[in-house]
């Protein structure tokens, strides 16, 4: 993803990392017994589980998109049975 999507690569990257920083923030303002109705926790927490799902969601969704569309159509099509019409007898 480097080499052939340098602008996605890079927003992966910086979101993985805001996300680590803000979630070690969050648990060290915690370790501290900072109160967890704080201003300071509250926002650590928005801010790492946002830019995780930013990053995770995205990832899994492309990951997800690509096996659908690199999947033969004749499998496709039993996989998407197997999935959506397999509670019918």
């Amino acid at each position: 993803m480097r080499d052939l999507h340098r602008p996605r690569y890079w927003l992966f990257m910086a979101a993985s990392w805001v996300g680590f920083a803000s979630s070690m923030v969050m648990t060290l303002s915690l370790l501290v017994r900072m109160s967890a109705d704080s201003r300071h926790v509250r926002w650590s927490f928005v801010v790492a589980y946002s830019s995780l799902v930013l990053t995770f969601v995205w990832a899994g969704v492309r990951a997800f998109l690509w096996l659908v569309i690199s999947v033969h159509p004749e499998h496709r099509t039993r996989i998407v049975q197997a999935l959506c019409c397999s509670h019918r007898n």
